[in-house]
């Protein structure tokens, strides 16, 4: 992996101590996931892994509506939050990156919301291939990525460039300094899941423009994916330690 678990710890232990998130409301994003679920009982009942928690903007309300949602993030600052948020979930929220993550079975289904966008393109391409390692066959693949129409703001360093539109960056300035973050081509979201996945919903891109005095917009892909038998091996499971 590309990117050292204890930048990124230490990026994110920043943010959210700096209240990131904090006042901000759940994607719409998550109505959709809840809507997709309850369309399927046997899902919607069954246990969820959210990768990249944070401090619950998006896995307060789902955990709320009732989900058995699991909680993954790299940092502890925003798991303590997310703790006292809603206790009764204390006991699904795990501190670890997901490349390291340890899961006994597969899960019924995967929400990934901004986060298999932080890494260059060695790291997306496993983050795909995990995804694909922990939900279970006929399960469901929820993603939110960064698309390439995004107007970048804070200053970085061009990385690489693949041949389906996407690219990484090296942000050298801003909360993210240090750090590479990937921008997926359409055709690039639908190449990393087509191994593993069967497309539920294409991707769909959705722009918002920065407020002020910031300028330009930031454009994000969601998608949702459902797991096929098969298909070449992924990253395998690994049983708790």
């Amino acid at each position: 992996m590309g990117i050292p678990t204890e930048l990124l710890e230490r990026c994110w232990n920043d943010l959210y101590a700096g209240g990131r998130y904090a006042q901000e409301p759940p994607l719409r994003f998550t109505s959709r996931i809840l809507a997709l679920l309850r369309a399927e009982p046997e899902l919607e009942a069954g246990r969820g892994l959210y990768v990249g928690c944070g401090n619950g903007r998006n896995f307060v309300p789902l955990t709320r509506a009732g989900l058995e949602l699991h909680g993954m993030d790299v940092s502890e600052v925003a798991l303590r939050v997310l703790a006292e948020r809603v206790p009764e979930a204390a006991g699904r929220l795990v501190h670890a990156d997901f490349q390291a993550f340890d899961a006994a079975e597969p899960f019924d289904y995967l929400v990934a919301l901004q986060v298999f966008q932080h890494g260059a393109q060695e790291d997306v391409d496993a983050h795909f291939r995990r995804a694909a390692a922990v939900v279970r066959p006929g399960g469901l693949f929820f993603v939110r990525v960064n698309a390439p129409e995004c107007d970048i703001f804070f200053p970085y360093e061009p990385l690489d460039r693949n041949a389906h539109g996407g690219y990484s960056v090296l942000c050298t300035g801003g909360p993210k300094a240090g750090q590479p973050v990937h921008f997926f081509g359409r055709d690039e979201l639908l190449a990393l899941t087509e191994p593993w996945f069967d497309v539920v919903e294409p991707p769909r891109e959705l722009r918002e423009e920065r407020p002020p005095p910031r300028k330009g917009g930031w454009a994000q892909w969601e998608a949702v994916f459902r797991r096929r038998p098969g298909g070449p091996a992924p990253q395998p499971m690994q049983e708790p330690q």
